[in-house]
């Protein structure tokens, strides 16, 4: 008898995820085929098209993170009361409006119209990610869950990878060719927008979100899993008031510092993040947009496609440790950075940079992941606003930064920052843990 319920339990463990979840996972290909062409044309676009100052591409930055943050309240609401298959496709067919407008903006010289794109794009990203990552936490193993993360990483990796090789033969082509054509060199813009509108329609058709891992699980092991245990939630209501108090007091100010971190790791993040290729550009004397790609996109693409690898890591570390170790090796490749003296040299150490803070937001992802079962909507999305916040700040003080003071002090300032977070989400992690919806067993 006890060699059977050890060989269930053997079984139980290498479940991973529900049967859609690859499915689902594999949707993501499509709506993330713009990712690198649309990263590279907002610095390039606005400063070397559009010949507008560091500060503004900063605003530029910052109107997508407006966007955002009027909109993550709603979408974390509505997350946990109505079909995430619903706000998926909304946000599926946002994605596609802010490449149409930018498209629009380029063609007719219009800063302002582009910057309107960036801003449609912010307030409808977040009606994508925040239900797609409640059903990415549903239907995973909590034991798993920065692995399934990094799947869904990866499946942008590779969807970003197909599309970059697109745009860049596109873009290359006709900036050799026919570089008078703009309405050509940019068109890469509404192919993408055609493929987030079918990914947002194959998605609500393939995923069934009334699946939940727990459910997954009872359906296989019937008589050792409760089906009622996808809507258990840890409960102190039947602790003296006093605890309950306290427990709860205790919880909002873990909750409250990690959401700190999580802004000021956005605030650093942005910093240097829009002035990269402008960097490039300016300082080591890269004057060839296509030569800029090529060198920018490694960092933007082989980091997510090892992010399922990264994922298996993060699963196995102490989340202190794993965010004390990526932030710290943050620093040391952003000092690096600004010390490099070409262009591949540059891009190489990017990739480095890129890789560490992916591993960062796979540990943070799994942390929040385990915070609350029924209220997974809410807590991503309060995450989400608080760091679109700092996004917000980020982009503007690094140019102001960049313009006023010299090219390299938005990344010296991040270097500090990267460094400060690390006491704060060692704080925010040890003080959550007691009250975690979904405890490690590790």
């Amino acid at each position: 008898m006890n060699h059977d319920k050890s060989n269930e339990q053997d079984h139980k463990s290498k479940v991973k995820t529900t049967p859609d979840f690859i499915p689902m996972i594999r949707i993501i290909f499509w709506n993330s085929m713009g990712f690198f062409f649309f990263s590279f044309l907002i610095p390039y676009v606005t400063v070397q098209l559009l010949g507008v100052s560091k500060t503004e591409l900063g605003v530029a930055f910052s109107m997508q993170v407006v966007g955002g943050l009027i909109s993550s309240p709603i979408v974390g609401y509505l997350t946990d009361r109505i079909s995430k298959k619903l706000l998926v496709l909304i946000g599926s067919f946002g994605r596609a409006a802010c490449y149409i407008l930018m498209y629009i903006g380029i063609l007719i010289s219009s800063f302002v119209l582009f910057i309107v794109g960036m801003f449609v794009l912010g307030f409808f990203v977040g009606f994508f990610w925040t239900p797609l990552d409640t059903l990415i936490s549903e239907k995973s193993n909590k034991d798993n869950r920065s692995f399934a993360f990094g799947k869904r990483a990866g499946m942008v990796g590779w969807g970003n990878a197909i599309g970059s090789i697109i745009s860049f033969v596109i873009f290359w082509l006709a900036n050799l060719f026919v570089p008078e054509f703009i309405f050509l060199v940019y068109c890469p813009l509404l192919l993408f927008a055609a493929s987030n509108i079918f990914g947002g329609f194959v998605f609500r058709s393939k995923v069934d979100e009334e699946l939940t891992y727990e459910k997954h699980l009872f359906n296989l092991f019937p008589s050792s899993v409760e089906p009622s245990v996808v809507s258990k939630e840890p409960v102190i209501s039947d602790t003296p008031i006093k605890l309950r108090t306290n427990l709860a007091i205790g919880f909002f100010i873990g909750f409250g510092v990690l959401v700190l971190a999580f802004m000021t790791s956005n605030i650093n993040q942005m910093l240097a993040y829009p002035y990269f290729q402008v960097y490039l550009i300016e300082q080591l004397g890269v004057a060839n947009p296509t030569i800029v790609m090529v060198i920018y996109f490694p960092s933007q693409i082989l980091s997510q496609l090892i992010a399922p690898k990264l994922g298996k890591v993060a699963d196995r570390i102490n989340p202190i440790l794993g965010m004390a170790i990526v932030s710290s090796s943050g620093a040391l490749v952003t000092w690096l950075i600004i010390n490099s003296t070409s262009g591949f040299m540059f891009g190489l150490i990017l990739l480095f940079d890129s890789t560490f803070a992916w591993g960062g937001n796979l540990i943070l992802q799994n942390v929040l992941s385990r915070i609350s079962k029924i209220h997974r909507g809410k807590v991503f999305g309060a995450a989400q606003w608080l760091g679109l916040l700092g996004a917000v700040l980020g982009p503007i003080i690094g140019g102001y930064a960049y313009d006023n003071i010299g090219p390299t002090m938005p990344f010296v300032i991040s270097i500090f920052i990267e460094l400060s977070v690390i006491p704060l989400y060692a704080i925010a992690i040890k003080a959550l843990k007691p009250y975690m919806a979904e405890k490690a067993d590790s």
